[in-house]
């Protein structure tokens, strides 16, 4: 032997699949009973036909028993500590026992890795291998059916994933591990090991330095501070802020579903014109042959609907119903008052989905009463505008909702949006104010109708949600928010040939195509970052991109203010089961402010009020401030009065300077449990 190679004749064709590890099968019996004790029960495996000289020794059966009495025990281990991780609840009792969860999955993780890699490497028959692996598929198939739920309550979909996320890369890891010990020397196998480990771990150690130092990045190179500033000091996170789960690249949580991209749908044109006419052509030859027509869905308006029929897995039954089918034969006029969504169709998945927003002289007699109304309140006389001053129009004002993204996670996976320039419910003020309004959300969810229990829709002009309410998106029967399809799924999101958010850009898009001449307030629901993997908001990070890029091609950015916020970060996946850091994130939402030039040319302030308040502990409380005063036309029509009020139409809001850089949870009215930053 020379390097650790075995030159013995090669076993016969009848030995079992697991190799054999002795040198030669005519060795004497001390010798061989050396080998058994020294590595056989380490190293893969004897063959079925030398399982009768192992057998011969007293001390090598009863290691052979006790390590498959181990292998059963730690099956059985692996099925106890996964059913205890399937203990649900409501969303607070998950948030509160989550860790209890999190270790009873990763020990169930760790018993069933042992098993297996016992399994493998213990002398025994191939036929009882294969028992076991077999006994270990059907346990792993009866759990998976006790509890396949996609709720809080009934959460064993998820664990499932997370269990096969884990298990796979770290078995495939050790398999990886034992190949290259049977297949070098000792001394080799050992160095290359040592090395191995080194360079992973300083290889490892650096990335997370690099990610924990740019973890704090915002637009405009400006970072979240740590420690003080000018003497005072700033909120520190409240634990161990390492961001693992930045060591994962792009998508590859979610590889294994495929691309994300969604297929091209082809043997359809069809268009709905400003002026209603809709003409649907069906190009594939077989569809035309078949003596067929195409249909078209008019979906409904939901804006006059009542609270009832706008809670969660009825308002998608209330849209299906109220759809309007008609056949197509030729050339027609829909122009249903308050539709703004047609689904054309040809054969079976070959449809489209058409948006139209036109300018609707109902909503701008509105406007003009409430200007007036709000002329004859004022008292005093305009003061006289300065050569620099923005024109009277009010500026527009744009919210930009992405559900479940943290601050860290928008740069971490919307990098060329951040790249870009930079009670009731708040739209009502701006409907009172004489602003068109509109909302849009790319789920079937009234989020306003489903907290507040109030219809709120009568204070939008313009809604659509019908066309994301439709199967196959959001399901008919059954749970809606699968993994693997509907707004919750790791995968992407596709309808009618595109992402499920270009339809609610494009939407947008012609809203302010139809208003370009009077102030709008616009809201826009993005549910893109509410899945597990984190990997299918990077859809949406090129068609948002380009939407605001377009706003400033056209000029609309400036004098509009855009609002770009989320609720709350992810609350699921490995990174917030296991890491301080995904329960930081959770609980540090995203939050930015575009200010337009024509505002920040007369109102100095704002950008300085916001410059102050960077490193500033903020909530929801200084966000629905600003849009109150922002609604309310409280601003001095002169411009910047600090001189003469102090700034107090600032008070309370993303601009009042009053802000303390120190300012704690409870000063900020952020509840105890909602606190992961703290001041020293």
């Amino acid at each position: 032997m020379e390097d650790g190679t075995n030159s013995s004749p090669s076993p016969p064709p009848n030995q079992s699949w697991r190799r054999n590890n002795r040198s030669s099968p005519v060795q004497d019996d001390s010798l061989a009973d050396q080998e058994d004790s020294a590595s056989s029960f380490l190293l893969p495996n004897s063959t079925e036909d030398d399982l009768s000289s192992v057998a011969r020794s007293t001390g090598s059966r009863t290691v052979i028993s006790i390590h498959i009495l181990a292998i059963v025990i730690l099956i059985s281990l692996f099925s106890w500590f996964y059913l205890e991780a399937l203990a649900g609840g409501d969303i607070e009792w998950v948030k509160d026992h989550l860790s209890m969860l999190g270790a009873n999955l990763v020990i169930s993780v760790l018993c069933l890795t042992t098993a297996l890699t016992m399994i493998v490497l213990t002398p025994m028959s191939t036929k009882f291998a294969i028992c076991l692996f077999a006994g270990i598929g059907a346990i792993l198939f009866a759990l998976k059916k006790w509890d396949d739920g996609e709720s809080f309550e009934q959460h064993g979909a998820y664990n499932f994933l997370v269990l096969l996320v884990i298990i796979v890369p770290l078995n495939g890891l050790i398999q990886s591990i034992l190949l290259c010990q049977r297949k070098m020397s000792p001394s080799k196998f050992h160095r290359s090991m040592t090395l191995s480990v080194m360079g992973t771990t300083l290889i490892t150690t650096l990335l997370l330095m690099y990610y924990h130092s740019i973890w704090g990045n915002g637009a405009n190179g400006v970072q979240l501070m740590h420690g003080t500033l000018v003497g005072t000091p700033l909120c520190e996170w409240d634990g161990l802020n390492i961001p693992f789960v930045d060591l994962l690249p792009n998508y590859i949580q979610n590889f294994w579903t495929g691309q994300l991209s969604c297929p091209v749908v082809k043997g359809i044109e069809a268009e709905w014109s400003h002026e209603g006419i809709l003409t649907i052509n069906c190009s594939n030859k077989e569809f035309k042959e078949s003596g067929q027509q195409p249909t078209f869905h008019v979906l409904p308006d939901t804006k006059p609907w009542l609270v009832n029929d706008k809670i969660m897995h009825t308002y998608n039954k209330k849209i299906v119903e109220r759809i309007k089918k008609m056949n197509y034969t030729e050339p027609v006029l829909v122009n249903d008052e308050g539709v703004e969504s047609i689904i054309a169709n040809c054969e079976e998945n070959v449809s489209k989905v058409l948006i139209r927003v036109v300018r609707n002289e109902a909503v701008l007699d509105r406007v003009k009463t409430v200007e007036k109304a709000h002329q004859k309140q004022e008292e005093t006389p305009t003061i006289a505008k300065e050569e620099h001053a923005a024109p009277s129009r009010k500026p527009n004002v744009m919210v930009l909702f992405m559900d479940a993204v943290s601050r860290r996670q928008f740069y971490r996976k919307l990098a060329n949006t951040a790249a870009t320039p930079a009670a009731l419910p708040i739209w009502k003020d701006f409907y009172e104010a004489g602003y068109i309004t509109s909302r849009v959300e790319d789920n079937c969810e009234d989020w306003s109708a489903q907290y507040t229990g109030i219809a709120t829709s009568q204070y939008f002009d313009h809604e659509l949600q019908s066309p994301f309410c439709l199967p196959p998106y959001y399901a008919l029967e059954g749970n809606p928010f699968s993994n693997f399809e509907g707004p919750y799924s790791i995968v992407s999101r596709c309808f009618h040939g595109t992402n499920v958010h270009n339809h609610a850009l494009e939407y947008m898009n012609q809203f302010r195509a139809a208003y370009p001449d009077r102030p709008w307030f616009q809201m826009g629901s993005f549910i893109e970052g509410h899945e597990g993997t984190s990997e299918v908001l990077l859809t949406l990070d090129d068609d948002m991109s380009k939407f605001i890029k377009g706003m400033e091609e056209d000029g609309t950015l400036e004098n509009t203010i855009i609002f770009m916020l989320a609720d709350h970060g992810l609350h699921m996946g490995i990174n917030f089961m296991f890491t301080p850091n995904g329960r930081i994130e959770h609980l540090n939402p995203y939050l930015s402010v575009i200010l337009p030039p024509l505002l920040t040319k007369k109102y100095s302030s704002l950008s300085r009020g916001l410059m102050h308040n960077q490193q500033s502990l903020i909530t929801g409380y200084e966000i629905h401030a600003t849009l109150k005063m922002m609604a309310s036309g409280v601003m001095p029509e002169s411009g910047d009065q600090d001189a003469v009020d102090g700034g107090a139409w600032r008070r309370g809001t993303l601009f009042d300077e009053e802000l303390g850089l120190s300012r704690t949870c409870e000063q900020a009215k952020i509840p105890e449990e909602f606190c992961r930053c703290r001041v020293a």
